[in-house]
């Protein structure tokens, strides 16, 4: 009977969009009780997570990894059904994924969010029947903190980090846990929201979205019915900007559409990413409750169109396996894509970087003597530190050639779910960051001046 009792407990819990142990007035936020004036600090927020999660079965708060302040990075999950296994939801649901307060400045979407998950937890909000909606609530929880008045303006040990071109390279453990988050999601929508400085502009809200070129047939899901119907459901007289139909929601660019960025680096496994961003000479208040309005836009147009958005995205997936060329992100060049790379087994740092993105790799048994297309550079020893990065990928000439190559040595062939990340980060020609962050040294070669590109690459057969 005892037990009984319990399961008919927790299946009330799981069920039930009123909460168990605290009255439902008690979830105002922060934001909301100084009436817009001010946002939520760190604690604040948590808090606030904590206490919606015990309440509300349709809500759960995790910890996902570490991050350079030395405080786990959370993620908030909202499923109507109340189930938080990530293999099971990946099955039938559309997931979204918001990352809010990525620099100290960008606040709004860090409270805009809060009141998004407890709306969805009290159904307030229509419940998304397809979709599960997940939070990170702040990406750099030392920049935030660093504005509360306890710390701000004073001499503190804070080591602020920037993450906003930290997506590849993961110098911080923020960024390494948010590809953790990415990489056991596979979301199907990327947000992250973000604050604009604009001169001499009215309007609030702006959108960026990765380079067209590489989304497949999903930019048109992007430019024919998500863009046009979020600026229908925000109001605003039509304006038509860089193609895509816009009302409200005015195109502006926020920065290079490189993959070190959180759009960037999302889009290479085909999720439709975007930025949404308010504009900093907006009241403050205004501007949580336009990303409130444009989150929850996005989350319910998108949820009605969960099959058509999974569809397009599986077969924009089969045939970018089956693609020869590529165009890289910057510059934007034309590559033939290899069968496989060769990675030499000293490149650890990278190797590891390639296992936290799920890449498939194998390993050589025995000392091989393989033909590769390489990129050689000719170019004095002294003269190479000093040459900028730039130039010396101008001066790269591609060259057919046998290489010794060491049992151990990594073999990562391109037939993968992580083509695009593989493309624009080992080849010599893309905006790469390894090789800007001097993470892939040029080899000497037996003669003099002469170097060679560290990663090699395995012509495709099927390519003339």
């Amino acid at each position: 009977m005892k037990t009984l009792s319990i399961f008919a407990l927790m299946v009330l819990f799981t069920a039930c969009n009123t909460p168990i142990f605290t009255p439902e007035e008690d979830f105002i936020t922060p934001f909301e009780h100084s009436d817009g004036s001010h946002g939520s600090s760190y604690q604040e927020t948590i808090d606030f997570y904590k206490k919606l999660a015990t309440n509300y079965g349709s809500i759960s708060l995790k910890t996902m990894g570490n991050t350079d302040s030395g405080i786990p990075l959370y993620l908030v999950v909202y499923n109507n059904e109340g189930i938080f296994d990530f293999n099971r939801i990946k099955k039938d649901k559309l997931i979204i994924l918001i990352a809010n307060g990525s620099s100290p400045d960008e606040r709004e979407g860090i409270d805009a969010s809060m009141q998004l998950m407890r709306n969805l937890a009290q159904k307030q909000i229509a419940v998304p029947e397809n979709t599960v909606v997940a939070v990170i609530p702040m990406m750099n929880y030392l920049g935030q903190m660093e504005q509360e008045p306890f710390f701000k303006n004073k001499i503190n040990t804070f080591i602020n980090r920037d993450l906003s071109e930290d997506f590849i390279e993961n110098k911080t453990l923020n960024t390494q846990s948010f590809v953790a988050i990415f990489q056991q999601l596979s979301p199907h929508i990327f947000v992250d929201t973000r604050t604009l400085k604009v001169k001499n502009s009215e309007e609030i809200l702006y959108y960026q979205s990765a380079m067209t070129e590489n989304l497949g047939k999903i930019k048109y899901y992007l430019k024919d019915n998500l863009i046009p119907q979020l600026n229908d459901s925000l109001g605003g007289t039509y304006r038509g900007v860089d193609s895509i139909p816009q009302k409200r929601l005015q195109y502006k660019s926020i920065m290079r559409e490189v993959p070190d960025t959180s759009v960037g680096y999302t889009s290479l496994w085909n999720t439709l990413a975007l930025y949404i961003a308010t504009h900093k000479g907006i009241p403050y208040k205004k501007r949580v409750e336009e990303i409130h309005s444009a989150l929850k836009s996005i989350i319910l147009i998108t949820n009605s169109h969960r099959e058509l958005i999974k569809n397009l995205q599986d077969l924009d997936e089969k045939e970018g396996l089956q693609q020869q060329k590529y165009i890289l992100s910057h510059p934007k060049d034309t590559i033939t894509i290899p069968q496989a790379y060769i990675v030499p087994q000293l490149f650890t740092d990278m190797i590891d970087h390639f296992k936290d993105n799920a890449i498939e790799m194998t390993t050589f048994e025995k000392d091989s003597l393989m033909e590769v297309q390489s990129y050689v550079l000719k170019m004095p020893k002294d003269s190479l530190p000093l040459i900028d990065y730039n130039i010396i990928r101008e001066k790269m000439i591609p060259k057919q050639q046998k290489v010794a190559i060491r049992k151990g040595d990594v073999l990562i062939l391109t037939q993968q779910r992580g083509r695009k990340y593989l493309l624009e980060t080992l080849e010599p020609h893309a905006n790469n960051r390894f090789m800007r962050a001097g993470k892939l040294p040029f080899l000497p070669t037996p003669k003099d001046s002469l170097w060679v590109y560290p990663i090699f690459s395995i012509k495709n057969n099927k390519t003339n």
